[in-house]
């Protein structure tokens, strides 16, 4: 249980969010126009994929590591996230833009902060 506490902690939390705000803009000015980049839309859907990315990373640390399987299916459920989160949140318009930025989310939001403890 100690592993999972240490995910909760100001300064994971706050890593968590600036990973989290790196993946969004790096997905945005990847996937779309450089002109449609807006940081308060991008806090806003960072704080929404932290609050889904931080409790995958707790579970995949506490009851799912080291199978690397879990980690696949986790990277599946983030990039559902991500698509979420850049279609309802940031606005693609798009469906090719959502599934590429999905893909980009998926592979770099997954709980990767697992292997870091």
């Amino acid at each position: 249980m100690e592993t999972v506490s240490a995910f909760a902690t100001p300064t994971a939390l706050a890593l968590a969010l600036a990973w989290n705000f790196a993946v969004l803009t790096s997905v945005q000015l990847s996937v779309r126009l450089i002109k449609a980049y807006s940081v308060r839309t991008t806090c806003v859907a960072t704080l929404v994929l932290t609050a889904a990315t931080v409790p995958l990373t707790m579970l995949y640390a506490a009851w799912l590591r080291p199978g690397l399987w879990w980690l696949a299916a986790l990277m599946l459920v983030t990039g559902a996230v991500g698509a979420i989160v850049v279609d309802r949140v940031l606005g693609f318009r798009r469906r090719r833009s959502v599934v590429v930025a999905a893909v980009g989310v998926g592979i770099l939001g997954a709980p990767w902060g697992a292997f870091l403890v």
